[in-house]
């Protein structure tokens, strides 16, 4: 196999695809689940917290699978379950319009999807931090910014099919989406395989949160999944139902235009991200999403509202590969471990964040809860605050030394 690592590159950015892929396209749909079969607000909200939830679980055993099994085997075994789980949900429906039938299988559906993206999550970045090519953090935000290449790419091609086949054939259309892990899958066996640096000697999970300045970024991932999920799955219903538009302007308006401010963010901090301290960045990014959502608070137009959300993916799409590329360059020997525990605490935002939007909603309304997870970029930027401060006083620890 030639050592081109590019081809590994681009491998793992597709991944990122993958996984956009089985994370935004049933939140595409939650607006014609309650509509079309009748699936009450609460159930829906269950799915968001299911899948992350899951995650979670699955980011606790994914360091050790990944070990054992090697990087290689563990990438087509993501790409393979998310496929999996494309399909169960789009044969089920062919056979029954039963609610309750095509509830169970979205779940298990989520289940096989929650896997392939929990896998996939942590192995993608540090197999990019292990390839031999200059200036790695600008390469991880390239490879983040792919999450949101998947994201747009699933808004458009659901817009096109539901405008010229009919969302009532949506299921056909999760069956076509398979075809995504399957070039994953595809592009994994063919890539050279480099372990990190970390992986000769693993560092154990415990050890990393002896380290205040480690449980520091563990705490921001956290707040910076919650920032980008907690608008992410809900702002096409926000659209849907609080501005009474169809499926393809809210689509449009709301998920694709998110998206795309999340990929310019991601695009430009990666070419340019010799020029900031990313901690600062962190920061100001955090109070501008605050700014935003507030904002929308405040102003009675609706789709004033809508745009403040979308643009609000500008300043969430440094959050997570930021965090990850800092963390990376802080703690040079965490290896696959290090980069689990970090997705670990960035899925725990993903549940959190749309949970508890999906909470207020269905106390108040979604609008009120989307408005209510201004609290979680207030929160990031008081603990970018501190991390700043402690740096500045040299009293951040190298893990090496605590390992």
């Amino acid at each position: 196999m030639s050592n081109n690592f590019n081809k590994t590159l681009y491998a793992c950015c597709f991944g990122y695809v993958v996984q956009a892929v089985v994370n935004n396209f049933l939140p595409l749909l939650f607006a014609y689940f309650t509509s079309f079969y009748g699936i009450p607000f609460y159930l829906i909200s269950f799915i968001v917290f299911y899948n992350f939830g899951l995650q979670i679980i699955v980011d606790c055993f994914s360091a050790n699978l990944t070990l054992k099994l090697g990087y290689r085997k563990t990438a087509i075994l993501s790409c393979a379950v998310a496929m999996l789980g494309l399909i169960v949900v789009g044969i089920v429906p062919i056979f029954t319009v039963n609610a309750t039938i095509i509830y169970v299988a979205v779940l298990i559906s989520v289940t096989l999807m929650a896997i392939g993206g929990g896998i996939t999550e942590v192995i993608l970045s540090p197999l990019v931090e292990a390839l031999p090519l200059v200036n790695k953090a600008a390469k991880l935000n390239f490879l983040h910014s792919f999450y949101c290449v998947g994201h747009i790419l699933v808004v458009l091609l659901a817009t096109v099919y539901f405008k010229f086949i009919g969302i009532d054939y949506w299921f056909v259309f999760s069956l076509i989406l398979a075809v995504i892990p399957i070039v994953g899958l595809i592009l994994f066996i063919n890539c050279p395989i480099l372990a990190p640096l970390g992986d000769k000697k693993p560092v154990k999970k415990l050890e990393l949160f002896k380290n205040k300045t480690f449980i520091l970024f563990f705490i921001i991932m956290i707040m910076a999944g919650a920032c980008e999920q907690a608008v992410a799955q809900w702002i096409s219903y926000f659209a849907e139902e609080g501005l009474q538009v169809d499926k393809a302007t809210g689509d449009l308006v709301g998920a694709l235009s998110f998206a795309f401010f999340m990929f310019i963010s991601r695009l430009f901090f990666g070419l340019k991200q010799k020029q900031f301290n990313v901690l600062k960045a962190l920061l100001a990014c955090s109070v501008c999403m605050a700014l935003a959502i507030i904002l929308s608070a405040v102003i009675p137009n609706k789709w004033i509202s809508l745009i403040l959300f979308s643009i609000s993916g500008l300043f969430v799409g440094i959050m997570w590969p930021g965090t990850y590329a800092f963390a990376g360059e802080t703690f040079k020997t965490g290896g696959t471990v290090m980069f689990a525990v970090l997705a670990l605490g960035g899925d725990i935002g993903c549940t959190l964040g749309p949970s508890f939007v999906g909470l207020i909603g269905e106390i108040f309304s979604v609008e009120i809860g989307v408005f209510a997870s201004m609290i979680f970029p207030i929160i990031l930027s008081i603990l970018a605050i501190i991390l700043l401060k402690k740096l500045a006083k040299k009293e951040a620890k190298n893990i090496d030394k605590n390992t």
